[in-house]
């Protein structure tokens, strides 16, 4: 068996087709990989229809225009936001999706901990993984995580803060009923626009 980052990637999946196992484990293998194929299979049929009942809603392609938001996960935020007008300020969006963490005071003093534990978790999971993904794609998020890793922030707790930008992003989009526009930390929109 080649060595593969993904046993169930391309590679993987090309050597354990080719694999000769003995009986019964040979029938094994095909059957579960048979059975793999057909999940796929329904997880992209399933993708398809989500993408097709959400292709005219304004609130989910809004959300597209953020970057790392695919259709999926821009789906997926738009279902669990339901309407905007439920949250009266970003902030209690970020609180509604689990992105702020826990505080507590004691002395006079402010202490922060974990994440909320009561939240969405469908609506977190959708902001954090787009947050991966804007890091790579865009220059705005991408610049926003180097400077939370260069003042020492490890990498999940940066990647939080992005996802709580990118929330909160999205709460003045949706208010203001306007698609992304993408700056640059620390640059307003006149001014980007003023140079261009």
């Amino acid at each position: 068996m080649p060595q593969c980052s993904d046993l169930f990637g391309r590679k993987g999946l090309t050597a354990l087709n080719k694999l000769v196992l003995s009986e019964p484990d040979a029938t094994l293998l095909r059957e579960e990989l048979g059975l793999l194929e057909l999940i796929q299979g329904q997880i992209k049929a399933q993708e398809a229809r989500i993408v097709e009942f959400n292709s005219n809603d304004e609130m989910t392609l809004r959300l597209q225009s953020i970057p790392g938001m695919g259709k999926i996960l821009a789906a997926v935020a738009a279902a669990e936001i339901d309407s905007i007008e439920r949250f009266s300020s970003a902030a209690k969006l970020c609180v509604y999706a689990g992105l702020v963490p826990r505080t507590h005071a004691s002395g006079g003093k402010v202490y922060q901990s974990h994440l909320l534990k009561s939240r969405n978790k469908w609506l977190q999971w959708a902001f954090i993984e787009a947050a991966w993904v804007a890091v790579g794609c865009s220059a705005y998020f991408g610049g926003l995580y180097r400077q939370h890793r260069a003042r020492g922030k490890n990498a999940n707790i940066a990647i939080t803060i992005i996802a709580r930008r990118m929330s909160q992003i999205c709460w003045t989009l949706l208010k203001e009923r306007r698609d992304f526009i993408e700056t640059f930390p620390g640059r307003s929109v006149v001014r980007l626009t003023a140079a261009a």
